[in-house]
């Protein structure tokens, strides 16, 4: 049997991870009808039926079982294909990349300044989103890689067509208004606090749901419609509402003190954010050198939310460090 050509296989690995030939198409920059025959021609040369075609489109068994193969194929194809010289990594040209708000706030503009000063001739373009919104532009190819936050509380996989991993964690805060009554950067308990008025930012109500729930809270009353952190943080500044916020999200608040800020204790909740990348392909060596820059900011900014979330006291110096780069 004569080997399958790579575009065939290409074209049935974006109609597997994309769930229809339209969007497939697309994505690889075809026509549907051209999509289509590629994998009927791949089809055919395998002799079995990869999809079920109805009103969806539906992996057979020997479709998911050929995908977790040809998903590999292609990775190891595109690095291959690096090795030889045949993408030889540029040291200019641009780099595309999906970050949540908690990133962006905090991290993004210290990585980049150090991320320019090595790379001059590279341009990085950043799409701040959701995590889910941004998770997929990766999976489509429209940006290299994104960070995101993990949505379910239990840990689970990632999506189809992309390839997640631990970037960092970072001790989620209480956020109330100065004039709470509450001591700043102490530890706190939520099943202690008597009256609870709590803003849940929609992209975190699954993970503070199920928290509340394992930890016996009694929440007064919920605010469940807010899409935007910051809007929370308005609102909680100055009125009786709380937000529950990630440490990385309000680290340089702990120095200001507009706000009480005290982080979770008995458990502490860990806010997981994940790298995302697609699973057919490596990230570039330039992209990884981002990440890179990304990382040493994020250790350095979220060092001082994590020591006072283990009752650590904190110095100016410390966050001064934060601000050195404001």
């Amino acid at each position: 049997m004569m080997l399958p050509k790579l575009m065939h296989i290409r074209m049935f690995v974006a109609v597997y991870e994309e769930g229809s030939f339209t969007v497939a198409a697309s994505r690889e920059g075809l026509g549907q009808s051209g999509v289509s025959a590629h994998v009927r021609q791949l089809e055919n040369q395998l002799g079995v039926r990869l999809f079920a075609r109805d009103r969806t489109i539906i992996p057979t068994p020997a479709g998911h079982a050929y995908y977790q193969q040809c998903v590999q194929l292609l990775r190891q194809h595109e690095s291959a294909c690096n090795a030889v010289g045949h993408r030889a990594e540029p040291s200019d040209g641009s780099l595309r990349i999906g970050m949540i708000p908690t990133m962006t706030r905090s991290v993004f503009s210290r990585a980049l300044l150090a991320f320019e000063a090595a790379y001059p001739n590279v341009s990085v373009h950043l799409t701040e989103g959701a995590g889910s919104v941004i998770a997929t532009a990766v999976r489509r190819g429209m940006l290299d890689f994104a960070i995101t936050q993990r949505m379910s509380y239990d840990g689970g996989g990632g999506a189809v067509g992309l390839s997640t991993s631990l970037f960092t964690r970072t001790p989620a805060f209480l956020v109330s208004s100065p004039d709470s009554g509450l001591p700043h950067c102490e530890p706190v308990r939520l099943s202690d606090i008597k009256d609870l008025h709590l803003v849940l930012p929609i992209g975190r109500r699954p993970l503070l749901e199920q928290y509340l729930i394992d930890h016996k809270v009694q929440v007064v009353q919920r605010l469940n419609w807010f899409e935007s952190m910051l809007g929370a943080m308005d609102l909680v500044r100055s009125s009786h509402w709380a937000a529950i916020i990630s440490g990385l999200f309000i680290a340089d608040d702990l120095r200001r003190k507009r706000f009480t800020l005290n982080p979770l204790a008995d458990p502490i909740l860990w806010d997981e954010m994940l790298l995302v990348e697609p699973a057919r392909k490596p990230l570039s060596t330039i992209a990884q050198n981002f990440i890179g820059f990304l990382k040493k900011a994020t250790e350095d900014i979220n060092a001082i939310p994590i020591r006072i979330a283990h009752g650590e006291q904190s110095s100016n110096a410390d966050f001064n460090e934060i601000s050195r780069h404001e």
